[in-house]
């Protein structure tokens, strides 16, 4: 059996640089993942979704697996567009992002970040 020690192998340019693109993109998915994985927790468990009522120190968020309450102490930091927002900012359908402990059974927030009002409900007839 012979074999032919000067064959060639021809790498066409098209399927290089498609080879080339994909890999990148692959890559850069991969980071973006571990960034939303490595931000995402830093020791807090999110409740998110849109005010449903404030009685006392209770924020009750509609979040799309049901109805959680949330309690405020006086470290609880609100926040809307990083800037300090009031106790009376905190008004229904309003999206939010409270910040729990993880794993805590009080459910005490340690933030509240605000968004923008959902749409207003229509009044009663």
């Amino acid at each position: 059996m012979r074999h032919n020690r000067n064959a060639t192998i021809t790498i066409r340019p098209r399927g290089m640089a498609a080879a080339l693109g994909l890999n990148l993109l692959l890559l850069a998915f991969a980071v973006q993942v571990s960034a939303v994985h490595l931000f995402a927790h830093e020791g807090f468990d999110h409740v998110t979704g849109t005010i449903a009522k404030v009685t006392g120190n209770v924020v009750t968020v509609k979040t799309a697996k049901g109805n959680v309450d949330v309690k405020l102490d006086g470290k609880t930091e609100i926040t809307r567009n990083d800037q300090k927002a009031q106790l009376a900012d905190l008004k229904p359908g309003t999206r939010v992002v409270v910040d729990v402990p993880e794993g805590s059974k009080d459910m005490v927030a340690h933030s509240i970040k605000l968004g923008v009002a959902g749409p207003t409900p229509p009044a009663p007839h």
